[in-house]
């Protein structure tokens, strides 16, 4: 019986090219078993073999993650691969998300089943859940390296029944996080009967599974809003799609997956430079006639002179905010409040679209 063609992919870090000082590596690959992989190789045994490990660093795949995935896919092609494990990625978020992308690219472009692995509370489940792909199994793991034992265990031993071609089951039979999706079964009981059963096991105190789960998304606590803004540096945010002339850094019109910083630092309004606008939910034409309907600097530029605040940040940030993922926009929101905290912003004003 020949052995499954398998593509591990990892991040920087666990191809031990270097920590956050090497988060920017772009797409790169080697034809064995790297870090995790050769104990992944290890413990699957000879069902299965690691023809190709592909590894990226964190930041660049946030930043270009069309190319990335771009590169990663043609990898896949060229080593004709059959099946490709990603991580575990335990809690790390950016490594997550990467890893619930780069499944989800290959389980939709090459119907390729996918394995991967992280910490339940990782921001890549949501990206998992969202696309809820059938073909794409993520199992849950501790939230340090040091489960990195029971993850690969987890991931091997559903990896070895993939090879084999057995049959897969529920989320709650194999182990792996629930996808949301619903399956059509054949079952003895009827709706009425499984519903008054989960009825009296809930009142009764014991165990039972909801076969419709309700989810929803956790609430946001604002910040307290600041007293006094004269001493305060204020920055611009939009989720208008205002961005460089001619678009440069590839903006998408929809479910964009990326945001940029650009400086305005020696104009008094947004018309005193040329913008472009990448948008796919509105009208443009009045956006890139007036880009101050998005980022109205003109009349900050007006509150900065009178002293109602401090100091215009002298960059604003952008991107253009439709139909995108609930997880990929937190995590560009996170990275954008980071970069502010990092730069001294005490305030943000994000106009509405």
């Amino acid at each position: 019986m020949s052995k499954i063609r398998v593509m591990h992919y990892i991040n920087q870090f666990f191809a031990g090219i270097g920590g956050e000082q090497k988060a920017e590596v772009a797409v790169g690959s080697q034809e064995w078993p790297i870090g995790p992989g050769k104990r992944l190789q290890s413990l699957c045994g000879d069902k299965v073999e690691i023809v190709v490990t592909v590894f990226c660093g964190d930041d660049y795949f946030t930043a270009h993650q069309d190319k990335a995935l771009a590169s990663i896919l043609q990898i896949a092609r060229d080593k004709k691969v059959e099946m490709v494990v990603a991580g575990p990625a335990f809690a790390a978020g950016r490594y997550g998300f990467a890893c619930a992308q780069v499944c989800h690219a290959v389980s939709s472009s090459l119907g390729l089943d996918c394995v991967t692995g992280m910490h339940p509370e990782n921001a890549g489940v949501a990206t998992y859940r969202q696309h809820k792909d059938r073909r794409v199994f993520n199992f849950p793991t501790a939230d340090t390296v040091s489960g990195m034992e029971d993850a690969l265990s987890r991931m091997a031993s559903f990896i070895t029944r993939l090879a084999a071609g057995s049959a897969t089951g529920s989320a709650h039979e194999e182990g792996y996080l629930s996808h949301g999706l619903r399956q059509v079964e054949a079952v003895a009981k009827s709706s009425a009967q499984r519903t008054i059963d989960m009825l009296l096991d809930k009142v009764a105190g014991r165990l039972f599974i909801t076969e419709i789960p309700v989810e929803s998304l956790g609430a946001v606590s604002p910040v307290p809003p600041l007293t006094d803004l004269t001493d305060a540096c204020l920055a611009l945010v939009t989720t208008s799609g205002v961005v460089a002339s001619d678009n440069p850094d590839g903006f998408k019109v929809h479910r964009n997956t990326q945001w940029k910083k650009y400086s305005m630092e020696n104009l008094n309004s947004m018309t005193d430079t040329n913008w472009d606008v990448r948008h796919g939910g509105y009208n443009n034409i009045y956006m890139l006639a007036n880009p101050n309907y998005g980022v109205p600097l003109d009349v900050c530029r007006e509150l900065e002179q009178e002293g109602v605040f401090a100091r215009l940040y002298p960059g604003f940030y952008t991107t253009p905010g439709i139909n995108g993922l609930i997880s990929v926009m937190q995590s560009m929101g996170s990275n954008m409040a980071s970069d502010m905290k990092a730069e001294g912003v005490d305030a943000a004003l994000l106009v509405s679209t």
